[in-house]
């Protein structure tokens, strides 16, 4: 029988992927050895989408709000100088709209807080935002706890404007302005309510964001939550003036 003497050789060739060794130099997208730029990359796009996301969704909610608002301000337009049922004696309808001695103290207070509340968001919004910058470029900022400090005095000015409100509303009720049927104080009382409805909303959103530790949330969501719920906030603060203005200047 023939006998075949020759070695054979045959040439292994390094398979491509996988962490091991080999002969093919280490690139990106390849083997187990990543650098984290490309995850770095990603949560940073995926932190804008979401809080593109969250701006949309509070764009909805101001416009929502918006419209309830201005659909009670043509009814109280519509409601001023009004009259009641006619009175023979007098020969006419009488007047059951009477001008509401507002309680320009308390509104004033009210005023100051919520624009404090409003400077104290905004500072912590600015905080946070420039700390994700520094994140996003792989610094790793100090740590500061000043951001969340602005964030609870926020909460804090915030809940005096609504213990305001209740007590702007107290005085109209000490002052018997709801002994008698008047439309223009329960419109008054509807548009505090409304309002103070919706900024407390907002607080219970703060409020959760600035124990985001207990709820296992990151800096990211924090930071997010922040961000959107300052548009909310600063749209309730201008929404309080033009509701003050009205009542101030369109007593009937």
């Amino acid at each position: 029988m023939p006998i075949i003497g020759e070695h054979v050789e045959i040439e292994h060739k390094p398979k491509l992927g996988g962490g091991g060794p080999g002969k093919i130099p280490h690139r990106r997208g390849y083997g187990g050895g990543d650098d984290g730029d490309h995850d770095r990359r990603g949560d940073f796009s995926s932190s804008r989408q979401r809080l593109r996301r969250g701006r949309i969704g509070v764009a909805i909610v101001i416009a929502l709000v918006s419209v309830m608002f201005v659909a009670l301000t043509v009814a109280y337009v519509g409601r001023l100088g009004s009259t009641g049922p006619y009175n023979p004696d007098h020969l006419r309808d009488e007047p059951n709209w009477k001008p509401l001695s507002l309680p320009y103290f308390q509104l004033w207070i009210s005023s100051l807080l919520l624009v404090m509340s409003s400077v104290a968001l905004e500072l912590a919004r600015r905080g946070m935002t420039r700390k994700a910058e520094f994140a996003s470029m792989g610094i790793v900022p100090p740590e500061r706890r000043r951001d969340f400090s602005w964030l609870t005095l926020t909460m804090v000015l915030g809940l005096a404007f609504l213990c305001s409100q209740l007590v702007a509303w107290n005085t109209l009720r000490v002052q018997g302005a709801f002994r008698i049927y008047n439309p223009s104080s329960y419109f008054f009382v509807g548009y505090i309510a409304l309002h103070g409805v919706h900024l407390a909303g907002g607080l219970l959103v703060l409020f959760y964001t600035a124990l985001g530790h207990w709820f296992r949330m990151n800096f990211e969501s924090q930071r997010i939550n922040v961000e959107v719920t300052a548009w909310y906030w600063h749209f309730l603060g201008v929404l309080w003036f033009g509701i003050f203005a009205l009542l101030h200047f369109a007593k009937g």
